[in-house]
C-alpha cells in the first residue's frame, strides 16, 4: 500500500511490478490476457495490494462469505463519490485474481471449474439425463408450408 505521500516505497513498487508481470503471464498462458490495469474511481487499482490483503484475510471465498469488501475498500482511499467501490473490487478480484489465488495461494489445479455457476457440459455424443419431447410437438396449423 502507499505511504503518507501517496506513493509506494521503491521495494513495494518493485514487488508490485513483479507481481503484475507474473499475473499477466498467468492470464496469457490461460488464454485470458489483459493489457490494461482496471481503475476504480478514476484511480488505477493496485492489484498486488488487493491480492495481498484478500489472501491475508483468507482468500476470495472467505472475504465474500464475511462480506469484508467494504473494509478492504477503506484501505485503498478511493474518492467518497465512488459508491460502488466494494462491488467493483469484488468483480475485479474475480476477473483478475481469483483463479490466480486458487493456483498460487491454495495450490489447486489450473483446470478447475471456473467461478460462478457454470452449466455442466456433457461430452460430445452424450445423452442428457432428461429430454424435452414437447419441443418437437408442432400443431397442424403451424405446419402450413
Amino acid at each position: 500500500m502507499a505511504n503518507s505521500t501517496g506513493k509506494a516505497p521503491p521495494d513495494e513498487r518493485r514487488k508490485g511490478l513483479a507481481f503484475l508481470d507474473e499475473l499477466r503471464q498467468f492470464h496469457h498462458s490461460r488464454g485470458s490476457p489483459f493489457k490494461k490495469i482496471p481503475a476504480v474511481g478514476g484511480k488505477e487499482l493496485d492489484l498486488h495490494g488487493l491480492y495481498t490483503r484478500v489472501t491475508t484475510l483468507g482468500g476470495f471465498a472467505k472475504v465474500s462469505e464475511k462480506n469484508q469488501w467494504g473494509e478492504i475498500v477503506e484501505e485503498f482511499n478511493f474518492p467518497r463519490s465512488c459508491s460502488n467501490a466494494a462491488f467493483a473490487l469484488k468483480q475485479y478480484y474475480l476477473r483478475y485474481l481469483e483463479k490466480y489465488e486458487k493456483v498460487h495461494h491454495f495450490g489447486e489445479d489450473d483446470d478447475e471449474v471456473p467461478p460462478g455457476n457454470p452449466k455442466p457440459q456433457l461430452p460430445i455424443g452424450a445423452i442428457p439425463s432428461s429430454y424435452n419431447y414437447q419441443q418437437h410437438s408442432v400443431s397442424d396449423t403451424a405446419r402450413i408450408g
